[in-house]
């Protein structure tokens, strides 16, 4: 079993959420940082790097050092690839620690630097910041040759970049799919990853979107490799988008998953899925109008919206109890809205739990994930449940 550091996306409690549960048993982790993990895992970093939506970069972890000082051009040298070519590129990225030890460790690469010249031509790749983008780690084709530098209380762990993640194929399965639907919201691929992997690491189980839209959370589970997914949604249009998508997306990624799609609405989901046959209900379900949404600052509006949607996600919840077979899980977004320090929830906690729904332990507590960006009005708020 390996060693790895993993380099967490935008909102690191999310990312850190999705390796807990992916990697399973809690030996497997390590060390928790503010952006990052370090655990251990025997599949390799491409095959972890494209099972996970929120993790930025792996690194094969190398080892500890308890000063900077231990850090020496020599060492860097020895741990680069025995490269033959005549062109060598290499980067270091910090974290976590200041523009003047930025500055130290790029006086020891440029010592790395003037002991390779006489091999070959050789590059210090550097950017703007402290950290290289994965887009950067790419274009110049570091693997394997960028050292991941991060400080963590007393300590420097060290390692070698060898995966990151693939931003043009994620490109292609959100803005390069045949159908998308601006109106009821764009749930970005990388999310619908990360909310299937906090279910777990189980892909045997029949995986259910209820409110399918153009297919993205379908497709992640299709390349996630499940045996069998359901998608169903309440528009005859969103169904034939999501046709075509699934149909595209095979053409390009060649997976072998068992789908079915069918029309209806949340309320009558038991009359067309099979009573206990889901394992898993993963979703962002309809949010309201979204227009309506941005355009409105009355919190009366906002909060009629909002007693609308949890009636509608307290029938879904029912229908859920029905289809879900005994010890399923529900991953679902309840959308928050943002008006000035007023939030306003949609989420109706204690009439789940009555239903017999149990809220998922997540990063060792029930509290549930907020995904959002600055100056967002309306919040993701991921939850996880079990009946």
């Amino acid at each position: 079993m390996a060693k790895y550091i993993f380099i967490l996306g935008r909102i690191p409690k999310i990312s850190q959420a999705e390796i807990f549960s992916l990697l399973g048993q809690k030996n497997q982790i390590e060390i928790q940082g503010a952006d990052f993990v370090l655990g251990n895992s025997s599949e390799t970093p491409e095959k972890l790097i494209s099972s996970l939506g929120g993790t930025i970069k792996i690194a094969q972890f190398l080892k500890n050092i308890d000063s900077l000082d231990q850090l020496t051009a020599d060492w860097w040298q020895n741990i680069m690839p025995q490269n033959t070519s005549k062109k060598i590129n290499f980067a270091f990225s910090l974290y976590n620690d200041t523009p003047a030890n930025f500055a130290k460790i790029k006086k020891i690469a440029l010592s790395v630097k003037k002991n390779l010249s006489f091999k070959a031509s050789v590059r210090l790749v550097t950017g703007r910041q402290a950290q290289l983008s994965s887009v950067i780690v790419a274009k110049n084709k570091l693997l394997n040759n960028e050292l991941i530098i991060i400080r963590h209380q007393t300590k420097y762990l060290l390692g070698i970049t060898q995966a990151i993640q693939d931003f043009d194929r994620y490109s292609q399965r959100d803005i390069g799919r045949p159908e998308r639907d601006d109106k009821s919201g764009l749930l970005p691929p990388k999310l619908a990853k990360i909310m299937i992997n906090l279910a777990g690491p189980d892909r045997n189980k029949t995986l259910l979107d209820p409110f399918c839209g153009s297919g993205t959370v379908l497709q992640e589970a299709a390349i996630l490799d499940f045996k069998k997914i359901y998608g169903t949604d309440i528009s005859r249009e969103a169904i034939v988008s999501c046709q075509k998508n699934l149909s595209w997306f095979n053409k390009q990624f060649k997976f072998k998953t068992q789908y079915q799609l069918k029309q209806t609405t949340v309320e009558k989901l038991s009359q067309v899925i099979p009573r206990a046959s889901i394992d898993l209900i993963v979703t962002e379900p309809f949010m309201g109008d979204s227009r309506q949404i941005k355009n409105t600052d009355d919190p009366k509006i906002l909060s009629n919206i909002s007693q609308n949607l949890q009636r509608l996600y307290l029938s879904a919840f029912t229908e859920f109890k029905k289809i879900l077979r005994s010890g399923g899980q529900v991953i679902f977004i309840f959308p928050i809205f943002q008006l000035g320090q007023q939030p306003i929830s949609t989420l109706n906690l204690s009439a789940i739990k009555k239903l017999g729904f149990v809220p998922k332990l997540i990063l060792g507590a029930d509290s549930f994930l907020i995904y959002s960006r600055p100056d967002q009005k309306v919040q993701r708020q991921i939850t996880a449940w079990k009946i």
